[in-house]
Parts: structure tokens; C-alpha cells; sequence
């Protein structure tokens, strides 16, 4: 399978709407996530999964033209539209690396902060994907997943005076 047929919900521009209408019901909670993970300006940040790039866009605004963003997807469809939305956007500091996850060779290090949102119920091995974002990490960088794995909770940050359950 190709990278395009092999998505669940497929990558055609029907599910290019969905993802960016489900990306604006999730918004207000990425956005206090990343903030409460200290997403700033000057932040160095990597989305594993960046399908069309609607998170990668809004992480980019966000840390300015003093920070980066690198996007990591495999589907080149997903990939045109997010290098369109770049470009309209004008976002010249984000990155886009066309990778699938799982694949071996992708090595990325010294990231203040790691996205990763409906990705790891998707891929082969949802472990080796998390070994693969620690290793993007500083030290003392974070990550911040939102996954569909169990909607009974919700943590975020350990010990966080938000923390909800």
C-alpha cells in the first residue's frame, strides 16, 4: 500500500475538511496544553503526524520566526496542502520532513517541545513511536499527546494544578 491508500479515513480533500473542522473543536485544549507545556516564542518544536499541517501552522505562529517547527508526515497529499498553508501563511520556519514513523533512519534531537495528536493508535508499534519522540527531546523537554486511547481520563502534566480525571 502507498502511504495515501493506506490511511484509514484515507487523505482525500473530504477528510482534509474533517481533520480541519476536528482540529477547531480540539483547539482551545491544544492550545492550553502547549502553553502549559511552555510553548513560547523562540521554541524549538517537532509534530510527529502533522497530516495536513493544521497543528503545524498554529505552532509556528505561536513560537515566531525566532523558534522552528518541524513537521514529520508520510502522506504527500497531506503534505501539499500543509506546504500550501505554509506558504499562504507565510511560515517560512517550519520544517517538513516527509517520513513515515516507523520507518528507520529518522533521527531528530534537541526539541524543546514534541506534538503528537491521534497518531499512536494508528501506527504499528505505539512504543517504538514513543521512543522515538523522547529521543527528539532536550533534556527537560516535553511532550504533549492527545490520543484516543482512554477518554475516561485526562492528564497532561503530572502534578499539575489543572490535572483533570
Amino acid at each position: 500500500m502507498t502511504s495515501d491508500t493506506d490511511y484509514v479515513l484515507g487523505t482525500h480533500n473530504e477528510e482534509i475538511a474533517r481533520l480541519g473542522l476536528q482540529h477547531q473543536v480540539w483547539r482551545p485544549h491544544m492550545l492550553d496544553a502547549w502553553a502549559r507545556a511552555g510553548m513560547t516564542r523562540g521554541s524549538r518544536v517537532v509534530d510527529f503526524g502533522a497530516g495536513p499541517g493544521y497543528a503545524t501552522c498554529d505552532a509556528a505562529e505561536i513560537v515566531g520566526a525566532r523558534g522552528q517547527v518541524t513537521a514529520i508526515e508520510r502522506s504527500p497529499h497531506f503534505l501539499k496542502f500543509a506546504l500550501q498553508e505554509i506558504k499562504r501563511r507565510n511560515l517560512s520556519w517550519i520544517n517538513i520532513l516527509e517520513s513515515d514513523l516507523m520507518a528507520d533512519g529518522l533521527s531528530l534531537t534537541g526539541f524543546d517541545i514534541a506534538w503528537c495528536r491521534w497518531v499512536a493508535s494508528f501506527v504499528s508499534s505505539p512504543s517504538l513511536l514513543l521512543k522515538r519522540i523522547a529521543a527528539s527531546l532536550r533534556i527537560n523537554g516535553r511532550l504533549v499527546l492527545h490520543e484516543y486511547l482512554d477518554y475516561s481520563t485526562w492528564c497532561t502534566i503530572p502534578n499539575s494544578p489543572r490535572r483533570r480525571r
